[in-house]
């Protein structure tokens, strides 16, 4: 039996009846491109959030402003210089700070954890070139932070980061201003292996990046809950894309999901029990900067936080389930809510610090993102992602609608259930899941980095300033970033 049969009907009926989150999409992408913090599209486009939440009846739609450490494009060069001279096609990565250098290159393939001390002698003082693909064997996600940084320990010099996508152009991401680091094609660095195969390849790489003050937003709104508590739910997706790209998919297809759950749930808001919160999140892509900041924003709410949903690149293909962050008594709850909602909601468990769940996650407060536990398990990399091909022309309105109806389903009853079965977990459990999951020594790369990079003798301004930073998003060693 289905106690909520009249709400998911309406919800259903609302979502598959209208083009709202597609439409909402085309002016996200089409109108203000990438979204990166501090263009002229970024405060366009929350300024225009905001008077379209506002618009289905959410008044209390703002946007909360921050400032952190941006990043400005400039153009990159890279050269082979020898066997002969050839240029290739590149791209900064975001936090690149503005240097010139030339060395060997050292092709480490996929770069598997181990391979950074076995070829350290290689390494040391030279370039390193690897893939944007997780590992074969790997059981997590090897992420192209934690590549930067253990070849950085290595002692590289400069950093190539290959797509392993053919026809995809040269990947992007965010590092650390360390080394000059650059993302290239699968053709440009197929080019430079063919050229390693027969022999000594020196390269030369130029960045003229800039490190600058930022500011940037949350937009935030509420639908208050009929009982009164302080007790809420919340849900959200970071809206800003990387500079070269629309960035539809990642992230735009999970922001306009959560303003189509505010817009349907607004609807059934006399039948909600306790308080749904939707966030879009600023420069996650930097850093997860924005759920940072609404965590420090917000630190007495934390304690009435009941869970929190990440929505990033809610809109792609796939099932629509729930991966939790180290929740298993969750798992027969939303077995029993599937079938109750007739839907398809797959769960998994994992954790990871490179989404905006991960600032919850450390306070302890249960969460998970949306995904297919079963495409998380052997996907290689982003595909289309963190590319210029990321647009709006690859997302189908179908995955919008089933995004938004599961989970604004799934949100309602998690804001409605008595008996929520899931507690906040303590420092210690943070600590032992993320080790349970492999990261347990990637959260601390930071800062060995910063203690490593801190002994050089001469160090780049942008440089110096990372040093000083709090560590934030995926280079985090910090298990209570809120407490600064």
């Amino acid at each position: 039996m289905n106690p909520y049969l009249d709400v998911d009907k309406k919800i259903v009926s609302e979502v598959y009846t209208s083009s709202e989150p597609m439409d909402n999409l085309k002016v996200l992408c089409d109108i203000h491109g990438s979204r990166w913090p501090g263009t002229p599209g970024d405060l366009a486009s929350v300024k225009w959030m905001v008077e379209k939440l506002k618009s289905y009846g959410i008044e209390n739609a703002r946007y909360e402003a921050f400032t952190f450490p941006g990043w400005r494009r400039g153009p990159a060069e890279l050269e082979m210089v020898a066997p002969f001279e050839r240029s290739l096609e590149c791209i900064s990565l975001p936090q690149t700070m503005p240097d010139e250098v030339e060395g060997k290159l050292v092709f480490l393939g996929d770069g598997p954890v181990g391979i950074y001390e076995e070829r350290k002698e290689d390494i040391e003082g030279n370039i390193v070139m690897v893939t944007s693909r997780t590992p074969l064997g790997m059981t997590r996600s090897l992420h192209r932070s934690e590549k930067f940084m253990r070849s950085v320990l290595a002692g590289a010099k400069g950093w190539i980061f290959m797509n392993h996508y053919k026809a995809s152009g040269p990947p992007t991401g965010t590092v650390a201003p360390v080394i000059p680091a650059i993302g290239v094609s699968w053709e440009a660095g197929s080019f430079l292996k063919r050229r390693l195969e027969e022999g000594e390849v020196r390269v030369r790489i130029k960045t003229t990046d800039e490190n600058i003050d930022v500011e940037t937003y949350n937009v935030v709104c509420d639908i208050p809950g009929t009982s009164g508590e302080d007790v809420h739910v919340l849900t959200g997706s970071h809206y800003d894309g990387h500079d070269i790209s629309q960035g539809a998919l990642d992230p735009a297809s999970g922001a306009v999901t959560v303003m189509e759950m505010a817009r349907v749930l607004n609807k059934v808001k006399d039948k909600i029990k306790r308080n749904v919160r939707f966030v879009c999140f600023g420069a996650e892509e930097i850093g997860l900067y924005g759920s940072y900041n609404y965590v420090m924003m917000h630190r007495d709410e934390m304690k009435d936080m009941r869970f929190m949903l990440n929505l990033d690149s809610a809109g792609g293909p796939g099932r629509k389930g729930v991966i939790f962050n180290g929740h298993s008594e969750l798992e027969p709850y939303v077995s029993e809510m599937a079938r109750e909602m007739k839907a398809e909601l797959p769960t998994g468990q994992r954790t990871s610090p490179y989404g905006d769940n991960w600032p919850f996650f450390v306070n302890g407060i249960p969460g998970g993102g949306g995904g297919d536990p079963e495409a998380e398990r052997t996907r290689t990399g982003r595909g289309y992602g963190h590319t210029r091909y990321d647009t709006v022309d690859k997302i189908e309105l179908e995955d919008l609608r089933r995004a938004a109806a599961n989970f604004a389903r799934f949100i309602f009853r998690v804001a409605n259930e008595e008996d929520w079965p899931a507690r906040h977990k303590t420092e210690e459990e943070v600590q032992a899941f993320t080790e349970e999951k492999g990261y347990g020594e990637t959260v601390h790369l930071a800062d060995r980095v910063k203690d490593y990079v801190s002994k050089w003798e001469k160090l780049h301004p942008d440089t110096e300033d990372w040093i000083k930073r709090r560590p934030t998003g995926g280079m985090s060693s910090a298990y209570v970033p809120s407490s600064e």
